[in-house]
């Protein structure tokens, strides 16, 4: 007994252990029907215990497997699963196989580490074809190799020819537009709008003391001659309304003007008419220059 005893736990010893569960399954995206250049996508689903762990060193890395397969990608996603853990290993392969018929080749297995052990990941196959059959069937006549010409179909280009017409008609119409307003040739001869630009001045102007009040009046002055072609006095304003008789409509305001800018440079006062300020002054300008852009 005392040499049976030592006997029989040496052999319990010397027993293998039972290697850990690893499970491994492949899923590919189809598996036929790829032709050279085509990009391969497969996952590798590996199930094992909880705290089995992945050697990072062990995955595949990237570059050729072959003369006519690539490795292009890899990536890990793990997730736990009650008492287990699921690795999903996503594989990218590219294929350089020119196939001269339908045949499978091989996709090479994979040696992972998982701590103490190595689980590894089966070969597999995938389908290829060939972009063009080795020789075509014999036909009758050489012609029939070839495939007809399609029909020609025509578009109908009424529609979009009245189109850009239309649109050509509009942009002419709206570039003549803008010509005319910035008087641009042809338009060149286009009375200068003199008012308006007065009206821009006055805008801008202080009118906080009399002398800025006084430099208003003496541009209105400038503006009135100008569109009169020489000086104009009061006991003129009649004569000038009746050739421009688009100012016609705004008599009052030009005896009014008069009248306040003969107060405001020739009376002991000075400071023009006790009502007649800047405001009306501006206003009657923005008239004027209304009255200028209607012609």
């Amino acid at each position: 007994m005392r040499i049976v005893l030592p006997l029989i736990v040496a052999l319990v010893w010397a027993l293998p252990v039972e290697a850990r569960d690893f499970r491994v399954k492949i899923h590919s995206a189809r598996p036929f029907g790829y032709f050279v250049g085509d990009l391969i996508h497969a996952r590798a689903e590996i199930v094992g215990p909880a705290e089995a762990t992945l050697f990072a060193s062990s995955l595949p890395r990237p570059g050729p497997l072959g003369i006519s397969l690539d490795l292009k990608d890899v990536g890990v996603r793990t997730t736990a699963d009650g008492s287990q853990r699921r690795w999903e290993i996503d594989l990218v392969y590219q294929n350089f196989y020119v196939a001269l018929d339908v045949r499978h080749i091989e996709i090479p297995p994979l040696d992972l580490r998982f701590d103490d052990e190595t689980v590894t990941v089966p070969a597999w196959s995938v389908g290829v074809a060939p972009l063009r059959e080795i020789a075509p069937a014999k036909q009758d006549r050489a012609e029939d190799d070839l495939r007809p010409d399609p029909p020609v179909v025509f578009a109908d280009e009424t529609r979009p020819k009245r189109l850009a017409l239309s649109f050509a008609a509009l942009s002419l119409l709206a570039l003549a537009a803008v010509a005319r307003d910035r008087a641009w040739p042809p338009f060149q001869k286009r009375r200068a709008r003199i008012f308006n630009a007065l009206a821009r001045e006055l805008a801008t102007q202080s009118n906080s003391d009399v002398r800025s009040l006084r430099r208003a009046f003496q541009s209105m002055h400038r503006a009135i001659d100008r569109a009169n072609g020489g000086a104009l006095l009061a006991e003129d304003v009649s004569a000038f309304l009746s050739r421009r008789s688009e100012y016609a409509a705004l008599k009052p305001s030009f005896d009014r003007f008069f009248s306040a800018s003969q107060i405001a440079f020739f009376s002991a006062k000075g400071d023009g008419a006790d009502d007649y300020g800047f405001a009306e002054l501006l206003k009657f300008a923005k008239a004027l220059a209304r009255q200028e852009r209607a012609q």
